[in-house]
């Protein structure tokens, strides 16, 4: 079988074989990191989004069963006290509820912001080893067969070559229009962090009032059980507190280095045209 590969000149090393052995040694790194990403990274992200779907919802009603006869009249007395208190516990479950579903879409929204920038950088590093292989090929072209620096001169100052300005307009809105719409992550990312924000202080004591006398007989009712059971309830949402402020100043950590690699990534693209010239 002959090979039909140009042979190098006058002991010149084969520089189509040099830059396809680059090329594949590259082709391989990136695979190897995609396949590292998506088999852990990725994996082990989504794995933590779904535990976090499943259990940001918080109940105060599950079930209440017993298998012996003073089990099943304990659980009765604890439905009936539940119910009685479903006034009370309620309110701040759904305040708990209401900050776990702002956290968990901050969350989701930094996982996808994570994804996105981790194409981003694969795609500067595959555009960076492209523009590598292909000045590697310029050099080794102009080695083997340079052109003369008049004809090199001739095609830059060539007027009819370039394009007029209503061509490129046309272009620019051609491919504008076949673009995707423009997704704006850092302002969905400072949205979602000030709805969680908004909702991470939990509060066990609301206003209780009425309109008509039986209802503000049943507020006075109920402020006073309230007062009685602060020793119970206070210390419990005063560690909720504590832990969703917590969960807020890490949010908030998370989309500053967000934010940060953004905009480094955002400088390097800016920088790469001044560096070609």
């Amino acid at each position: 079988m002959t090979d039909n590969r140009p042979q190098p000149v006058d002991g010149a090393p084969d520089v189509a074989a040099i830059l396809e052995q680059l090329r594949a040694a590259v082709r391989a790194q990136h695979e190897a990191r995609r396949q590292i990403g998506d088999d852990t990274l990725h994996r082990a992200l989504q794995r933590s989004l779904d535990d976090l779907e499943i259990t940001r919802v918080v109940s105060a009603h599950w079930p209440l069963i017993g298998r012996t006869l003073p089990q099943k009249v304990m659980a009765l007395i604890n439905k009936i006290v539940r119910r009685y208190l479903r006034w009370y516990i309620n309110p701040i479950v759904e305040q708990q509820n209401a900050f776990n579903d702002a956290a968990a879409r901050t969350l989701r929204l930094l996982a996808e912001a994570y994804q996105e920038l981790a194409h981003q950088v694969a795609e500067q590093q595959e555009t960076e080893t492209q523009t590598r292989n292909k000045g590697n090929e310029t050099q080794c072209d102009n080695g083997v067969n340079e052109r003369a620096p008049e004809e090199h001169s001739a095609a830059e100052i060539d007027p009819a070559s370039a394009p007029n300005h209503a061509d490129l307009m046309a272009q620019v809105r051609e491919r504008a229009a076949s673009e995707p719409p423009a997704r704006f992550i850092e302002l969905e990312l400072l949205d979602a962090l000030n709805h969680a924000q908004s909702r991470q202080t939990v509060t066990a004591h609301w206003t209780l009032t009425g309109r008509t006398v039986a209802e503000k007989v049943i507020a006075l009712h109920n402020r006073v059980v309230r007062q009685y059971l602060r020793w119970l309830i206070n210390p419990i949402v005063e560690q909720q507190n504590a832990a969703n402020e917590a969960l807020t100043a890490a949010l908030r950590a998370l989309i500053r280095v967000d934010a940060a690699s953004r905009a480094e990534i955002a400088a390097f693209r800016a920088s790469r045209p001044a560096v070609r010239r």
